[in-house]
């Protein structure tokens, strides 16, 4: 039986900036925000073509696809392979949305560490260890969620533990494991295991065109 744990404590300031960065580099941050198109699925049978520069973005679940654009918020909803228009578009691509925010912080949290409502707190361990715990007070799809993360000497992420609204057990241990290189040179972790689930990063893939990923682009 899974108990929950209370949220530790935790100081904001220079070792916890410290660390994040280290964090930042032992993932390849830079290269991250360099990667232009990343192809990946998720559990549950999300599909996802995401070019970072141009912010499009194509979503396939079963018989359902969106494209859309990220910055505009716009593009087409399709059923099995028919046009929606009105009130069921609009569902449809809120909710790829919805998917692509929670799985893409699934592909790689560690680099959203910083975004924009987010603070920091460097958390001493019981077992000596010093852990980065990272608040979202904005954005996203649920905001007031807390991640405790464990990293190895290096900065990278070994796993985490998890305060979120989502999850009515409070600290579940998730682990980040399996790394591998994508072509930019970023790290990111494709298995997720934990008590109640595990999840799995498959079909990984980036580039800097479509043609080195040997597709077509979806997007006009």
């Amino acid at each position: 039986m899974l108990i929950s744990e209370k949220m530790p404590e935790g100081i904001e300031g220079p070792e916890a900036e410290q660390l994040t960065n280290q964090m930042f580099e032992a993932v390849n941050k830079e290269a991250w925000d360099s990667t232009k198109i990343v192809q990946w699925t998720y559990v549950g049978g999300h599909n996802y073509l995401w070019n970072k520069e141009t912010t499009d973005l194509q979503v396939q679940w079963g018989e359902k696809e969106v494209i859309m654009n990220l910055a505009d918020y716009e593009g087409r909803a399709l059923k099995d392979g028919k046009e929606l228009e009105g009130e069921d578009k609009r569902k449809m691509i809120d909710k790829a949305y919805a998917f692509f925010c929670n799985d893409m912080f699934w592909l790689n949290a560690p680099v959203k560490a910083r975004d924009e409502g987010t603070t920091r707190k460097l958390v001493e361990m019981e077992d000596g260890q010093k852990g980065l715990l990272v608040t979202y007070s904005s954005g996203g799809v649920t905001p007031g969620d807390s991640y405790l993360w464990i990293l190895d000497e290096a900065g990278k992420p070994t796993g985490w533990k998890m305060w979120t609204q989502i999850l009515p057990v409070k600290g579940v241990y998730t682990t980040w494991e399996n790394w591998t290189k994508l072509e930019s040179g970023a790290e990111i972790s494709q298995l997720h295991g934990s008590p109640i689930f595990d999840a799995k990063v498959t079909n990984l893939k980036s580039g800097r065109s479509y043609d080195e990923l040997g597709i077509k682009s979806p997007f006009k």
